[in-house]
Order: structure tokens, then C-alpha cells, then sequence
């Protein structure tokens, strides 16, 4: 009986998912959005700093972090369909390389393309909307202490003692992700996504399932 009542209340909620999904695309579809550009990343990193590289090659990770997560949300995007709900959209991305030669010709840089207006954008770059992502990585611990912790914890865990071990005290760094669909100047999608990595779990496999969950969300 209790697993009856248990799968009853899994496919009401898978149903009421799939049609509100049904509904924000049916909604989105409504603006006649048939071309799109996917702007390159915004990605603002916080927290502490590595001690043991130099400040220069610091800044040179952060932006093949910035490239990468820009390169899996362009694939993502751009390659997820789900065959029930997405076969039907008439929207085609832009390329990467295009949007980037667009916005050279004008002479606009990565940083500046996300403080443009986005109707102007849109115009530039000769589609109907664009896509903006802004990402904010908060550094918590290095990757060998994070190991640290997590090693001093599965001691403690394993004498069986009853201390009080707070949950991911062994991550790396926070990740907040918005993502939102624009067009003339107005959101007409958004979406918002948190995790975390740590020491076996790098950024670069967070922003992978980041990246996943915004395409399985995208109304397009």
C-alpha cells in the first residue's frame, strides 16, 4: 500500500513538472524567437587565492575556466533535444565563432558585451535574442586541504565518535549560475543554478552538470 501511494505521488509530480515545462516553452514560443546568440560567460571569482602560483597564471586559469564553461554551455545548448518536448523549436543558435567575429568587428570585448545593452546586442550580432550567463565562484579551500578535511573526517567518523561534522566542510568553492534569455531589453526566460566542487569533484565537472541542467531547462 505505502509503495502504491509512494509511486502515486512520484508520476503526480513527474506529470505536473512535464506540464509546466509544457507551458513556459508554449509561453516562450509565443515571442517569435527563431535566432539566438549565446554571449561569452561572465565569470567573477572570489574567495581565497592559490599561494602557489604566481598572480599572472592565477588570472590565466580563471580564463580557461571562463572559456571552458562558455564551450560546455554552447554544447550543451546547442546539442541537448528532448525528442518529446524540444523537436518541434524553431530556434537556431549562432555559432561561437560568429558571435565572437561580430563582436571584434565592433571592437566590443567579452566583459563589455555583458554590460551592453542587450537590444543593442541582439542588433549587432543579427538575432532575434541572446543569451547571458554570469557566474560567481566563491574559493573556500585549496584542493589539499579540502583532502585534509576530508580525510580527518572519515577518522573521526570511523571511531564512531559522536562529534558534530558540518555538511561539505570539505568543499573547494561555491558556484552561483544565472542564466537568463533576452530579448528587446526583457527576460523572457531564467533560470539559476548553486553547487559546489571539491577536491575530487573539479570545476570543471561541476560546470559540465550546470550546463546540463540549463539545457534540460531551456524552453527552446
Amino acid at each position: 500500500m505505502k509503495r502504491s501511494l509512494l509511486f502515486s505521488f512520484l508520476a503526480i509530480i513527474i506529470i505536473t513538472s512535464s506540464c509546466a515545462r509544457r507551458r513556459t516553452m508554449e509561453r516562450v514560443q509565443g515571442y517569435g524567437i527563431r535566432t539566438i546568440a549565446i554571449l561569452p560567460i561572465d565569470l567573477t571569482v572570489a574567495g581565497t587565492k592559490p599561494t602557489k602560483i604566481s598572480a599572472e597564471e592565477y588570472q590565466k586559469r580563471i580564463e580557461r575556466n571562463r572559456k571552458y564553461m562558455y564551450n560546455a554551455l554552447y554544447i550543451d545548448l546547442v546539442q541537448f533535444a528532448d525528442v518529446r518536448l524540444r523537436k518541434y523549436s524553431q530556434a537556431e543558435f549562432q555559432s561561437q565563432d560568429k558571435t565572437r567575429q561580430l563582436l571584434a568587428e565592433k571592437g566590443i570585448t567579452d566583459s563589455a558585451a555583458q554590460l551592453m545593452d542587450a537590444a543593442d546586442l541582439a542588433k549587432i550580432l543579427g538575432v532575434d535574442a541572446i543569451i547571458k550567463t554570469s557566474i560567481t565562484q566563491n574559493r573556500v579551500l585549496s584542493d589539499e586541504a579540502a583532502f585534509g578535511v576530508d580525510v580527518i573526517g572519515g577518522v573521526i567518523r570511523s571511531t564512531g565518535a559522536n562529534l558534530p561534522l558540518p555538511t561539505g566542510a570539505a568543499r573547494t568553492s561555491d558556484i552561483y549560475v544565472s542564466c537568463a534569455l533576452i530579448k528587446s531589453g526583457y527576460a523572457v526566460w531564467s533560470t539559476r543554478f548553486n553547487n559546489s566542487t571539491d577536491w575530487n569533484y573539479p570545476i570543471e565537472l561541476a560546470m559540465q552538470d550546470v550546463t546540463r541542467g540549463i539545457a534540460r531547462r531551456f524552453p527552446l
